[in-house]
């Protein structure tokens, strides 16, 4: 693991340990966590946004698992909808994890864009397609989908996902997380049906 990689490592940690609303990853504190100097840190992240744009990036990738998706043994359908309903609101956290898509999408798109939030929006959209097209490929070598139809799928899933996301904040009501689970597991049972 390189400098970057371990101050980075540093800085999540902290972050999980905070209680919520209350984490400090000043650079201060996360060079104390990552057991360096801050001018060292300063080194690997000049800035503030910087930081906070790696941290974010590496919380990206630290909480997105693969779980059973590798594991042929299992249902298809199954082993996806675990993996694609990581994308989706949980019941704990719904309103809070609303919130946060629909101001990352404010902030990066609004009349008052912010560059950074623009890029980590971007990040997060290339890194959910990564993964998506990363899992219907494994499914498509054990011959539930069509190798050829994979791109295809992954924007159709992200899609799914975004609708969902949106329409849980615009009809709470009818979009339940379980509404929004079970549509999922509808489409996923579609995508990978055998053809006759």
């Amino acid at each position: 693991m390189s400098r970057r990689d371990d101050i980075i490592s540093a800085a999540i940690r902290l972050a999980e340990q905070a209680p919520p609303g209350k984490t400090n990853l000043s650079v201060r504190a996360v060079a104390k966590e990552a057991g360096i100097g801050a001018s060292t840190l300063r080194h690997y992240f000049p800035t503030q946004a910087d930081l906070h744009e790696a941290i974010a990036r590496g919380s990206m990738r630290t909480a997105v698992k693969d779980f059973s998706i590798s594991e042929s043994g299992l249902d298809p359908v199954d082993r996806l909808f675990e993996c694609c309903a990581q994308f989706l609101p949980s019941h704990e956290h719904r309103d809070m994890q609303l919130e946060l898509w629909l101001t990352m999408h404010i902030s990066a798109l609004g009349p008052e864009r912010r560059a950074v939030t623009r890029r980590l929006l971007e990040y997060g959209h290339d890194f959910t397609y990564e993964c998506l097209h990363r899992w219907l490929g494994i499914l498509a070598t054990e011959g539930h989908i069509d190798p050829a139809e994979v791109a295809s799928t992954s924007v159709a899933l992200f899609t799914m996902l975004d609708g969902l996301a949106l329409h849980s904040i615009v009809t709470p009501e009818r979009v339940t997380v379980d509404a929004a689970l079970d549509q999922l597991r509808w489409l996923i049972a579609r995508v990978l049906e055998p053809s006759s």
